[in-house]
């Protein structure tokens, strides 16, 4: 029969197992988003808007899928939402490489749209922005940002309201405001936005 200093101990060393248990399952569930192989680095040409990237870069995505930005590559951020670049200054901050990336396979489109804006969302994720505003910017390119191949003009039902980029940024505040309620995953937030109501109306 066990003392009760072997039952003490034997408890103990049951939530010792299940605490490694639960932090080593939490930090399983911690995706890897992926990685950049190389540095953004770049000129600003004269428009004061475009840049162009003056040394090869790439994000790799969670699947192991390169997403390559050669050198001379010019972008100017057209991929994501005017409003955007009054709430976020224009090629700065954590989503600047994501940016990039997008914003040249929107130009290129060698890949679905579709794919192209999971793959900002989770390149936004490699560079460390916060879940929330990944997820809110992935939402709002997602509605918003360019389209391209079959069926590619098809948009949630009343898109049209938001004409303005500020209703266009009303919409992101109350898509940012589900986010952070509901914790969608950026496929749940594709289908709200394929179907409707629109987010906040």
């Amino acid at each position: 029969m066990m003392t009760w200093i072997e039952r003490l101990l034997k408890a103990l060393a049951g939530l010792v197992i299940a605490y490694v248990f639960f932090n080593v399952h939490v930090h399983a569930d911690d995706i890897n988003w992926g990685r950049y192989e190389g540095i953004v680095v770049a000129t600003f040409l004269d428009d004061g808007r475009k840049l162009r990237i003056e040394k090869p870069f790439k994000y790799i995505d969670p699947r192991a899928l390169s997403w390559d930005v050669p050198a001379w590559t010019v972008t100017d951020g057209a991929s994501v939402p005017r409003f955007f670049w009054v709430m976020f200054a224009p090629f700065s901050g954590k989503y600047r490489a994501a940016a990039v990336v997008h914003d040249h396979f929107c130009q290129t489109r060698s890949r679905g749209w579709r794919e192209t804006h999971e793959m900002f969302y989770e390149a936004m994720r490699a560079s460390d922005v916060d879940e929330i505003t990944a997820k809110a910017m992935y939402g709002a390119v997602y509605e918003f940002g360019p389209r391209w191949g079959i069926g590619a003009r098809a948009r949630g039902p009343g898109t049209e309201i938001y004409r303005s980029d500020v209703e266009q940024e009303e919409f992101y505040r109350d898509l940012k405001t589900w986010i952070a309620q509901d914790n969608p995953t950026t496929q749940d937030i594709a289908r709200r936005l394929d179907v409707g109501p629109p987010i906040g109306r």
